[in-house]
């Protein structure tokens, strides 16, 4: 029985009365754990997908990173580039296909995107000297 029932049925029955502490069948552990799902999804892509998706995915996240402390630091023509970069970036996420597998979902999307954001806040602050630089000059 769920908590939920059993509360209901604590009630209607009295405290007196034994309590079944079985799990509710929907509350089971699946056989596959989501590490071995990820691992079978691994062998069955190709490197070629998983090196695309990883190569997109952090593209997409430094670009933005960049994007925003551009804006920040009120750098025109970066934030100007930035933009174009970024948009034109955006048709091909945009376009491609959903991640349907846990390796996708869990892995190839968010960890490089999230590496990406990092070392694009990272190196952002070296493009707006290069830029400032390239504008002096």
């Amino acid at each position: 029985m769920s908590i939920i029932n059993w509360e209901l049925w604590h009630k209607t029955k009295g405290t007196d009365v034994k309590i079944k502490t079985e799990l509710d069948p929907r509350f089971k552990m699946k056989k596959k754990t989501k590490i071995q799902q990820i691992v079978k999804d691994w062998h069955d892509a190709t490197l070629a997908e998983v090196w695309e998706g990883v190569r997109d995915n952090f593209l997409f996240g430094f670009i933005g990173a960049t994007l925003v402390v551009f804006i920040a630091t009120r750098t025109d023509l970066a934030v100007f580039i930035g933009y174009i970069t970024y948009y034109f970036f955006m048709g091909r996420i945009v376009n491609r296909p959903k991640y349907v597998t846990d390796l996708g979902k869990l892995v190839v999307f968010p960890i490089p995107s999230a590496l990406g954001a990092f070392t694009g806040y990272k190196l952002s602050y070296l493009l707006i000297n290069l830029v400032n630089q390239w504008l002096v000059s």
